[in-house]
């Protein structure tokens, strides 16, 4: 199971993360995070960078550990800075435009390697994507960029001052232009 720093009392952990989307006939990948809660916590496939490692690298070697699949890394296409209070823990995801790079190879399974968080990865339609995805950090943009198209995404930049609460506006498909 993946695991997070507990700050000290007072002090705040940075994230740097990068995630990928990839998208085969009009059905997004999405993993299943068990990270202790009742139920998985669906997302994007990928993680956090290691050291020296920069975001397209990172989202690569994540998404080969969390599904097995090998994909190249194409345009970054937003990112997101959220933070919460509660936790003290501040992220910032680089999420890419994502290809397979053996289009022969397109089941991803659920990685053998008993450290990561993975239960599950799905191949979703759209509108499943906006149920599975509690999160607006990433629900939002994700849902926009599916819908809209890259091209014509409202914008670049997602900041959520507190993404860990419980009063989520409850995401949709199609989405509301945000």
């Amino acid at each position: 199971m993946t695991s997070f720093i507990t700050p000290p009392p007072g002090q705040w952990v940075n994230y740097n993360v990068a995630q990928g989307i990839l998208v085969i006939e009009d059905r997004v990948l999405l993993v299943g995070n068990d990270y202790g809660g009742p139920e998985l916590s669906w997302s994007l496939p990928g993680g956090r960078l290691e050291p020296g490692e920069q975001h397209p690298e990172a989202v690569v070697r994540e998404v080969q550990e969390e599904t097995g699949l090998e994909v190249a890394a194409g345009e970054m296409l937003f990112v997101v800075d959220a933070k919460t209070e509660r936790d003290r823990r501040h992220f910032v995801t680089c999420v890419f435009e994502l290809a397979l790079a053996n289009p022969t190879t397109g089941r991803p399974e659920v990685s053998s390697e008993t450290d990561l968080a993975v239960r599950a990865v799905r191949w979703v339609s759209f509108e499943e994507a906006a149920a599975l995805l509690v999160r607006p950090s990433l629900g939002e943009p994700l849902l926009n960029y599916l819908y809209y198209g890259k091209e014509k995404l409202p914008r670049r930049y997602w900041a959520y001052p507190e993404y860990n609460t419980p009063d989520f506006r409850p995401l949709s498909w199609p989405p509301t232009l945000t």
